[in-house]
């Protein structure tokens, strides 16, 4: 984490370096200045989370007690049977607060706030402070972890907390009494940024809507527990392809499989080499189940690998196989986290730097037509500089046709970027929303309810239509521009970026799917009709507003740039014919004037090459390796 830490400091001065240096160039165009901006946004991003998920009673939280806590002394978070954590638990270390527990009531479920917003509301919490001097009684304090409540059918279904596994002849049912906790502890790696999410099993994930659409997904790694005694239930197979790994959708990085309990199978009447052999093939069972390679698959006992640590027993720690996991979680970790910044970030400054050099790269050129030309005046007469004169006088007007219908080409992108940025404006969704919510109060039957719920996805659809048909006019209007210019100019400006909504298309494809889910579901349709109201807006219009705004940022962004490049040559190459037609004047009275000319040209190819070699050594070094290879992990915290 330090040397991740110390790459993204290198990153950060060379960006915050090039910045001036570009302004100070005439550099600093459009496209540069959004990427580097969004760089320096996610190398800022100091936060590494590490997510445990899986169903109840697979080891969890025994496992971040061993991964983490085990220095001191003994189990710090609930992990005894019968005695879990029922709620969905941050662990960080925050600078500037004390270290404590915060709990939020399960009651806060009632009300149409979100998680994100109660967590800026420090009312809505219960802290605690935590005794770090007495590691038996911070143990203690932290058991409030454990706690649930009995509640009446009717106010667990008040809540959306959904029961069928109960006995239907029971009156009251056990709930957690808090929806998220978060504990503030000083740890060197928490201090770095790394935070840990411990998630309860399939039924608490489902019901809270920001665990499953943002948490999880925002997770750098995510640590899915399994049981070496049961091996993938059915129950475990649901979590993975809902919430970890849908089937059909790209491989998730950073995704580690831990098969724990193995000292379940730590049988003395079979050999070691039998006991070996039988995990490996339950390894080799769940990679195939899930579909993952056999690399990330990791057998372990949590509670073995605990023991080991508080008593340092160094021979019983190797055998519970927590180290070959810890290995492997710091190096997908970071390996997700810095491929993820590459490929969302620094390509789009090394894009931009290369879609610089290529302008540098025009210009030199340009610049050495000039001087061969300009030489070629030398040895001329004064009739044939006046003939140049109007042949270049005769390009320069062909050239002002062409930018005539340059500029209508510009009106007419930005007339449909106009259409496209309405279609995707957010803001334009609230009289639908609350249309659609004053409909879904007022609905008398269950059918009711539910074709209200349909609207806000079928209003999207229609915009992600009209979104989609300007987006390809504005395209080809962009293909034809720079053809043109490349054609009957010589241009060599790379190929010009080009938007595309299909991927927010597949994700509100995916996202209608589960729409449907929520609305056919029986806890829909036995929960309370308010409930089922504001967890559709927690969850299916929370996202599809999210959806909504990343492609209007990026449709703005798009329509703001994507013409940058090829206005920046057509006044380039405009500014040199100018310059042409005067040295041709300028030659016809002074044969001095060229040589000045020449002099000049040759000073700016020098300034323009010294350019290019201080965008090559930028690229080098946005491109250079993060931090050298990790050295072995001891297994020791």
């Amino acid at each position: 984490m330090g040397a991740f830490r110390a790459w993204k400091q290198a990153q950060s001065r060379l960006l915050k370096q090039l910045q001036p240096w570009l302004k100070q160039q005439g550099l600093y165009t459009i496209e540069a200045r959004h990427a580097i901006e969004r760089a320096l946004r996610a190398l800022r991003d100091d936060h590494l989370t590490v997510a445990v998920a899986g169903e109840f009673s697979r080891g969890k939280t025994e496992l971040i007690n061993a991964l983490f806590f085990a220095d001191f002394g003994r189990r710090l978070l609930p992990a005894d049977a019968g005695r879990t954590t029922m709620c969905p638990t941050e662990i960080f270390s925050e600078a500037g607060r004390p270290p404590e527990l915060r709990l939020l009531p399960i009651e806060t479920r009632r009300e149409e706030l979100s998680l994100s917003a109660l967590r800026d509301d420090p009312t809505r919490w219960m802290t605690f402070d935590l005794p770090l001097d007495n590691a038996e009684e911070l143990s203690t304090r932290l058991q409030i972890l454990t706690e649930h409540k009995l509640v009446s059918r009717r106010e667990a279904a008040e809540l959306g907390l959904s029961h069928e596994q109960h006995d239907p002849q029971e009156d009251q049912v056990r709930i957690p009494r808090w929806r998220l906790a978060q504990i503030n502890i000083p740890h060197p790696l928490l201090a770095q940024g790394l935070r840990i999410l411990d998630t309860p099993g399939l039924n608490a994930i489902g019901s809270e809507p920001e665990l499953t659409y943002e948490m999880l997904p925002a997770a750098h790694a995510i640590l899915f527990v399994l049981g070496a005694d049961t091996g993938v239930t059915q129950s475990d197979l649901q979590i993975w392809q809902r919430f970890i790994q849908r089937p059909g959708t790209q491989r998730r990085p950073g995704v580690m499989v831990v098969l724990n309990k193995t000292d379940t199978l730590w049988d003395e009447m079979r050999s070691a080499h039998q006991i070996a052999e039988t995990i490996v093939k339950q390894c080799r069972g769940v990679a195939e189940t899930l579909a993952v390679s056999n690399r990330q698959v990791f057998a372990l006992s949590a509670q073995k690998a605990l023991l080991a640590r508080v008593q340092h027993n160094p021979s019983l720690e190797r055998r519970s196989g927590i180290a070959s996991l810890e290995r492997y979680l710091g190096e997908a970790m970071m390996a997700n986290r810095v491929q993820l910044i590459r490929h969302e970030h620094t390509h789009l400054v090394r894009d931009a730097i290369e879609a610089l050099e290529n302008i540098i790269r025009g210009r030199l050129q340009r610049n050495e037509h000039q001087q061969q030309a300009l030489l070629d005046l030398a040895g001329r007469s004064d009739s044939a500089i006046a003939k140049m004169l109007a042949v270049t006088q005769a390009d320069h007007e062909r050239y002002q046709a062409d930018l005539d219908a340059y500029r209508t080409s510009i009106n007419a992108f930005s007339e449909h970027g106009r259409i496209l940025l309405r279609a995707l404006n957010a803001n334009t969704l609230e009289p639908t929303l609350d249309d659609i919510r004053r409909n879904m109060a007022g609905a008398w039957t269950t059918h009711g309810l539910k074709e209200s719920m349909r609207r806000l996805l079928e209003d999207i659809n229609a915009r992600m239509h009209i979104a989609g048909t300007q987006t390809q006019s504005m395209r080809r209007l962009l293909r034809n521009a720079y053809r043109r210019f490349h054609s009957q100019h010589h241009f060599t400006l790379p190929h010009p970026a080009m938007m595309s909504i299909v991927k927010h298309q597949v994700e509100l494809s995916l996202l209608e799917q589960e729409a449907e889910i929520f609305r056919n579901s029986t806890r829909t349709t036995l929960t309370e009709q308010h409930f089922v109201t504001n967890r559709y807006f927690d969850t299916i219009v929370t996202r599809a507003r999210r959806i909504i705004g990343i492609a209007h940022d990026e449709a703005q962004q798009w329509t703001g740039s994507a013409m940058q490049p090829l206005s920046d040559e057509i006044k380039g190459c405009r500014d040199d014919l100018a310059q042409q037609m005067l040295d041709l004047r300028q030659a016809a009275t002074s044969r001095n004037t060229i040589e000045q000319r020449i002099a000049e040209l040759r000073r700016d190819n020098a300034r323009l090459h010294a350019q290019l070699a201080s965008l090559g050594k930028v690229r080098g070094m946005l491109e250079k390796p993060e931090h050298p290879p990790p050295a072995r992990v001891s297994g020791q915290n």
